[in-house]
């Protein structure tokens, strides 16, 4: 989220073509058949699909992974990176079928965090886990068959800094080689594989059985609304978002949001600002708000940040962490914080904590530890949260967890948390465990 932005914020890419999905095969094989094999060839999107089989994917679940994912993607250490990478790999997947979940920028920058997270250095140098490979074999094969390939190998560069730097150029060589011989693969051979088909090569978009993936993404949007003129202009809206037409696809949008249509209202700010119309995004994202839609109340909130004005923004992170997003209370924690308001700090914590978002678990696990001065019951609290976070990936909560075990006196429990942090890799905290006698 934008107050925990990385360094490589994914949202600087220039902008992509819309994505698009490859269609699903009638027969392609089963991960055992696939992996009984000694020389996989996994530039053939089959082989991609056997490693994420449909049976497997479930709508509602991955985008739940999904956002779990983008809150992990911001600890930035080994373990969050590979969970993070699988994570987010589960709501990829669906566009190998046609079934795709993202929209809009949504999909290239969780293609993004999806590479970056794959090629995360492990602990020991040399590991490159299984997971990660798998993971960023789906996303290659996503790159390839939306012509983002390096422009060396006849595509549009959008991520050639990351694929062709020399240690990531590497690690993807292996992920796409023959199985057993690492050293015999080749990107260039792997990008030239034609795509598939695609939602913007099919034909009349009248046609209903042309329309099948967008009635499956906007169903699993808004429900089955069939007939209903609002969802109509929404569905054609959305198809013609897919296929690249921004113009029509926001007037279709404008309708369907001017009909009461708080997703379409939604949408159209999220492609009016796709588009650079920042007046009309901010607009169509007021609309979608104030009929309780909790990520245009994030968006407005971003909106409101970047321009400076704090107290707004506070107000739309509030409004949005009360509708449900739990994410509002990291930002509101992370701001109290900023303007060093401890009572504010110590509040939103503790609702953010008490709603399962891991920042605020941390945060306030941290706190009460802090406010505890020798409180058995008050420092057991404290663990409770501190360990939910670092099992969760979160690594000022490891060392956390570490500290309140030892201090409880129960230092087996404490030692669980020791080898979490080492297998992190990351020397500072490391060190901190060190230099206060737990190593």
């Amino acid at each position: 989220m934008p107050l925990f932005r990385r360094k490589q914020d994914p949202g600087m890419l220039p902008p992509p073509a819309p994505p698009r999905s490859a269609p699903a095969s009638t027969a392609s094989p089963t991960r055992n058949e696939t992996t009984a094999s000694t020389n996989i060839d996994w530039s053939d999107i089959a082989t991609i699909r056997a490693e994420w089989p449909k049976s497997q994917l479930d709508p509602e679940r991955d985008l739940r992974k999904w956002h779990e994912g983008i809150a992990l993607y911001d600890n930035d250490d080994y373990p969050s990176m590979m969970r993070c990478a699988t994570l987010l790999s589960a709501s990829l997947a669906h566009s190998l079928y046609n079934e795709g979940l993202l929209r809009g920028e949504d999909f290239p920058n969780t293609v993004f965090k999806v590479l970056y997270a794959s090629l995360e250095a492990p602990p020991d140098g040399r590991t490159f886990a299984e997971s990660a490979q798998r993971a960023a074999r789906l996303v290659l094969t996503l790159i390839r068959e939306n012509g983002w390939q390096p422009a060396s190998m006849g595509g549009t560069g959008l991520f050639d800094k990351l694929i062709m730097a020399r240690g990531s150029f590497m690690l993807l060589t292996t992920a796409t080689s023959p199985t057993g011989q690492p050293w015999d693969g080749s990107l260039k051979a792997f990008f030239a594989v034609p795509p598939q088909p695609i939602i913007a090569a099919l034909p009349d978009p009248a046609e209903a059985a042309n329309r099948e993936v967008v009635d499956s993404m906007y169903n699993l949007i808004v429900g089955d609304n069939s007939g209903d003129p609002a969802s109509e202009h929404h569905k054609n809206g959305m198809l013609l978002w897919a296929s690249g037409d921004g113009e029509a696809a926001l007037a279709a949008l404008n309708e369907a949001a001017k009909l009461g249509s708080v997703q379409a209202m939604k949408d159209a700010g999220d492609l009016a600002s796709e588009m650079g119309r920042q007046d009309e995004s901010r607009f169509w994202f007021e609309s979608a708000a104030n009929a309780g839609d909790t990520a245009a109340m994030w968006n407005l909130a971003v909106f409101a940040l970047d321009a400076g004005d704090l107290a707004k923004a506070a107000v739309w992170y509030q409004r949005s962490a009360e509708a449900g997003l739990a994410d509002g209370y990291a930002a509101l924690t992370q701001m109290a914080s900023d303007r060093d308001d401890a009572a504010a700090e110590r509040h939103w914590s503790k609702l953010g904590a008490e709603a399962g978002q891991t920042f605020c678990m941390s945060r306030h696990g941290l706190l009460l530890a802090m406010d505890a001065d020798g409180d058995v019951p008050m420092i057991r609290r404290a663990r409770d949260f501190l360990e939910q976070a670092a099992d969760r990936g979160d690594l000022d909560a490891m060392g956390l967890a570490v500290s309140v075990n030892f201090q409880l006196g129960d230092e087996a429990r404490g030692r669980r948390f020791i080898q979490m942090v080492v297998s992190t890799g990351d020397q500072e905290k490391i060190d901190m465990l060190r230099r206060h006698g737990f190593l």
